[in-house]
């Protein structure tokens, strides 16, 4: 998808470009990739308008938060702005199996990410700690692309889901509508 983007950036026929989003979310990390390349797009002064199918949430919002223009059904799922962080562990499983592990460790933290053990409690802090960096770093992404502060994004984020009419008014969103509506939108902010 990186390939495309910078393609569409070098492409001089190109004048501006419609993502459609329908996607749960995923990775931080990708969503990352992806908003860096639409962002050297938007630098290139290439448009982008971001037009919603029936889902556009937590990374899929993560990638459309610095749009021009974001465009939604009245019943887009959007909006999933959080992060979280698991990390299974199986010790009480095979102590019912009668299956149990010892070790010697080096450090406190060695073998800290074991999944026959409990997660060390360092290892949890540190875990969380990622996880909360990741929380304001996409509350800080969607403040800027979409002209709030942090604190108004934490209000309506915390991992909760709008439909694209709810998102309409709490400013995640900029208009309702569908694709041929957001290729309208993109062609006159080009002046095509």
């Amino acid at each position: 998808f990186s390939e495309l983007v910078r393609r569409a950036v070098d492409d001089d026929s190109i004048k501006s470009v419609v993502l459609r989003i329908d996607s749960g979310g995923g990775s931080a990390f990708a969503s990352e990739q992806i908003r860096q390349e639409l962002l050297a797009l938007k630098k290139s002064g290439k448009p982008l308008v971001v037009s919603m199918g029936s889902a556009a949430a937590s990374g899929g919002y993560w990638i459309a938060a610095n749009a021009d223009e974001i465009w939604a059904t009245p019943a887009t799922i959007t909006g999933s702005i959080g992060i979280f962080g698991a990390f299974p562990t199986i010790e009480k499983s095979l102590s019912k199996l009668g299956i149990f592990t010892d070790g010697v460790a080096t450090t406190e933290v060695a073998g800290g990410l074991r999944l026959d053990g409990p997660l060390n409690p360092i290892v949890q802090r540190a875990l969380q700690s990622g996880v909360e960096h990741g929380y304001q770093q996409f509350l800080q992404i969607v403040a800027e692309g979409r002209d709030m502060l942090p604190e108004q994004v934490d209000k309506i984020a915390q991992g909760r889901v709008w439909t694209g009419a709810d998102a309409k008014q709490l400013g995640l969103v900029d208009q309702l509508g569908g694709l041929d509506e957001a290729i309208v939108a993109a062609a006159t902010l080009a002046g095509i």
